[in-house]
């Protein structure tokens, strides 16, 4: 089976055997253009596509070649759209599969203090998190990842934490004391890191599943401890719950985007065939 640059080669070849008649640039405009029809019979659209960008580029006043090749393109813009709506939804399941088999470790805590409920794992349905030191990582209902640290009985003001696992580690951001995010009461702290300041955490979690962890909580000075291992379950689960949470979503988003680009490059197709 020829690759894209040995029909490149067979193509030049071609070009300049159809060249040594009369009508030279139209027999070159000519083969491009069956060239790339035959591309896309095959399935090879890239190819396709390139071939035609470059009749359009060498010989822009073929107009009748010029014509044929826009339901050409057309077919080929409507062969690589499927293929990758193919790929698409095949990932897709794949994602939903992994989010619907996930769920089963998790349940929904309504919260009354807050504005919208979370997902939590079941061990800690009941959180006790502000009495002890720890982590307890949530999922929003949208799908976002986030985390609370909590430190009790240990004042140290801290503003990051740090998971070490497995000879890796992983940091979040600062989050400075504001009262809101950063909380303090009695003697136990607490902050609440969205995910964009924790995702990382996550990921070292998810990859090193079941492993011994250590927390160090860092601010105006540090201190460290073991992560509890369902501390660490926590944030692994969640971490990977969130991920096929919203990887499931934007595929379905790609997927109607992309049902809307067949549509489109259909109608192409069936407008440029008509107008042959």
């Amino acid at each position: 089976m020829y690759n894209a640059a040995s029909k490149l080669i067979a193509l030049s070849t071609a070009v300049i055997m159809a060249s040594c008649g009369g009508g030279k640039s139209v027999n070159e405009a000519e083969v491009l253009a069956d060239s790339a029809d035959s591309a896309v019979t095959a399935g090879n659209y890239a190819l396709a596509t390139e071939l035609l960008d470059t009749l359009k580029a060498k010989y822009p006043s073929e107009i009748k070649v010029q014509r044929a090749a826009m339901n050409i393109r057309a077919r080929a813009n409507e062969g690589m759209i499927k293929a990758e709506l193919q790929t698409t939804d095949s990932l897709e399941a794949v994602y939903n599969y992994r989010r619907d088999s996930l769920k089963e470790y998790f349940t929904f805590v309504n919260n009354p203090e807050l504005v919208e409920g979370f997902y939590v794992i079941k061990e800690y349905k009941s959180s006790s998190l502000f009495s002890r030191s720890g982590v307890e990582a949530r999922v929003a209902p949208d799908g976002q990842f986030y985390m609370i640290s909590s430190l009790a009985g240990n004042p140290v003001k801290h503003t990051s934490i740090t998971v070490s696992v497995n000879g890796e580690s992983a940091s979040s951001a600062s989050v400075a004391y504001d009262g809101d995010r950063n909380y303090r009461s009695g003697g136990t702290e607490m902050i609440t890191f969205i995910s964009s300041e924790c995702d990382s955490i996550g990921k070292l979690l998810a990859k090193n599943p079941g492993k011994p962890a250590r927390i160090t909580f860092s601010g105006a000075r540090s201190t460290s401890m073991p992560l509890p291992k369902n501390d660490a379950r926590s944030i692994a689960l969640a971490y990977d719950y969130s991920e096929a949470i919203l990887m499931a979503k934007r595929l379905a988003s790609k997927k109607e985007l992309l049902d809307r680009q067949l549509i489109l490059a259909r109608d192409q197709a069936a407008r440029t065939a008509i107008s042959e």
